[in-house]
Parts: structure tokens; C-alpha cells; sequence
């Protein structure tokens, strides 16, 4: 965990939709559907943390 954020891993199933929002942020400057689901990967990163602490 680093800066309160845990290790985002991008699924295999996941990461073509990762570098299409990517290259949208960057050719577009559209970073909505990149931060988008980013947070949702954060998100699913805290969830064993949420486990173990009983809150999940």
C-alpha cells in the first residue's frame, strides 16, 4: 500500500478497456472513462483489506 492506495492490478478481461480509456485520456484529454475505472479497480483492490477487517 502506498499513499493509502493499494496496489491496482488491471484483469486480463479488463485491460483492453484500461488502454482504449488510456489512449482516450491522452489523444482527447476525455480522462472521465479512464478515472472512471480506475476507481473501480481501487475499489476491488480494498475489497481482501475489507475482508479481513470484518467490514466486507
Amino acid at each position: 500500500m502506498r499513499a493509502g492506495f493499494p496496489t491496482v492490478i488491471i484483469p486480463v478481461e479488463d485491460r483492453a478497456a484500461y488502454y482504449e480509456n488510456l489512449d482516450k485520456a491522452g489523444k482527447d484529454m476525455d480522462y472521465g472513462p479512464f478515472v472512471q475505472q480506475l476507481g473501480q479497480l481501487v475499489e476491488r483492490s480494498f475489497e481482501p483489506y475489507w475482508y479481513l477487517l470484518g467490514i466486507a
